[in-house]
């Protein structure tokens, strides 16, 4: 890793729910990792160890996990990137990004805004198909309880930010997830991840085809279909993924009767694999 590190800058983006401030959730104050600070700080702790000094050779890219994919890269991602090379004195900077931070990483790398500034992408348990845990989120406001296994840290901090929301105002939490947390739309499985949908009907289980959803992750299906840019661009990559873990990879659904909640089926149960 040392090798990997040596004399270029790196830009840690962090994952969902691994940047918080006040304009995310007011009185939680200037930008830090917030309540995944636990899981973050040992990390840049181990970094710093090894010589690379924060905000002198590594700097850390917060951005507002809400937004949408695209706004993050631009907005946080790109600026950040640019201080980065300023402060160093490089031309080029290694990403290291867990989780949602490898997606707006590739937003980055793969878009129009790119200047040839990325010498490594290095991805930690990055969703680069999507994640059906999203769906959920998106479609019925919750991880139903029927969909067994341990209760992940997502969940948590997901309700943490839910119950802000419902502070002093009326509540619907489907659209209030869709309104106030868009950049969820863009983690829900795209085209790559395969159908992932089981509904049951008159006894038989069938999948829904990803082409007739309602819900669909157009942006991802987009960066998907345009990863050849990154070796066009002469980026190097690795990839980390975990393994031996139980992770859910189909949901079991019914019809809904709502016209507002569980727009492709109910949730009703899992299957997962490890």
């Amino acid at each position: 890793m040392s090798s990997f590190l040596q004399k270029v800058p790196i830009v840690f983006v962090p994952g969902l729910f691994g940047s918080m401030n006040d304009q995310i959730i007011p009185g939680t104050g200037e930008w830090s990792f917030g309540l995944a600070r636990t899981a973050y700080e040992p990390f840049v702790h181990m970094l710093e160890k090894m010589g690379y000094r924060r905000n002198e050779l590594l700097f850390i890219a917060f951005y507002d996990w809400r937004r949408p994919i695209g706004i993050s890269a631009e907005q946080s991602l790109l600026p950040v990137i640019q201080w980065a090379k300023q402060v160093a004195g490089a031309s080029r900077v290694n990403l290291v990004c867990h989780s949602m931070g490898g997606l707006v990483a590739r937003a980055y790398v793969q878009g129009d805004s790119y200047q040839n500034d990325v010498d490594q992408l290095l991805v930690f348990a990055t969703p680069n198909a999507g994640s059906p845990i999203s769906y959920c989120y998106w479609a019925g406001g919750k991880l139903p309880r029927s969909v067994p296994g341990k209760r992940n840290v997502l969940e948590i901090y997901m309700n943490v930010y839910l119950a802000y929301l419902e502070q002093g105002r009326p509540f619907k939490r489907v659209q209030a997830i869709q309104r106030h947390f868009p950049s969820l739309l863009d983690l829900v499985p795209a085209a790559d991840y395969g159908d992932y949908l089981l509904e049951k009907k008159n006894g038989a289980e069938s999948f829904v085809p990803y082409d007739s959803m309602v819900v669909k992750n157009h942006y991802m299906d987009l960066l998907n279909s345009t990863m050849s840019l990154i070796y066009e661009r002469n980026i190097r990559v690795t990839v980390v993924a975990g393994i031996g873990q139980e992770t859910i990879h189909y949901l079991r659904t019914v019809p809904s009767l709502s016209p507002t909640k569980w727009v492709d089926g109910r949730v009703v149960g899992s299957i997962s694999s490890t």
